[in-house]
């Protein structure tokens, strides 16, 4: 076998690049950040979330996953776009989204969904430009059930750009990458 046709077929090879590691007191406080910000949202406390926990230059996004054959990485894909995604928010559309949620208009949401976001594999390093910020990976599943026998199961990974603001951490960037090729859900109006 040539050695073109093995680094074809073999997985990601690369070598990871090592980062500094967080002292293990502000890893910690991410992780709790994290988690907290996940019990948030599953009480519905949106508007504070919104308020408490994002900054104002957010950058919210979950763009549409491609599958590709190993042999294509790093080539073009003709007739895409790569800034095409389920949605692209700044901190001014999420507050629209918001405000459209607290009218109780938005029939998916009427009755309530019971919804729990689950995290895991939480790894958290400093940006690369020395601006102090922190990236945070982590994995996620949403269980989201409505009425009776409507559930829906969503997995994927996020990865968040955390700044501190008054001693606290916000979100300055979120990245939402669901595991779904196509997102079976009938819609994703939840907030991850």
């Amino acid at each position: 076998m040539s050695a073109a046709i093995a680094k074809i077929n073999a997985v990601n090879s690369e070598p990871l690049i090592e980062r500094e590691q967080l002292p293990q007191e502000l890893m910690y406080s991410v992780e709790r950040h994290l988690i907290r910000e996940a019990r948030i949202l599953d009480e519905e406390r949106i508007r504070y979330w919104y308020e408490n926990f994002l900054t104002e230059d957010i950058m919210y996004s979950m763009p549409t996953p491609v599958s590709r054959y190993r042999r294509e990485k790093g080539k073009p894909l003709p007739g895409t776009n790569p800034g095409s995604g389920a949605y692209m928010d700044n901190y001014e559309l999420l507050g629209m989204r918001i405000a459209r949620l607290e009218t109780g208009l938005v029939w998916m949401e009427d009755p309530q969904n019971a919804i729990r976001r689950f995290l895991t594999n939480i790894d958290a390093e400093y940006a690369e430009d020395g601006s102090g910020d922190v990236i945070a990976y982590c994995n996620f599943m949403v269980y989201r059930n409505r009425r009776q026998r409507d559930e829906t199961v969503t997995y994927g990974h996020k990865v968040d750009r955390l700044r501190q603001v008054d001693g606290k951490w916000r979100c300055s960037q979120r990245t939402i990458h669901m595991d779904q090729r196509v997102i079976l859900d009938k819609n994703v109006t939840f907030f991850l």
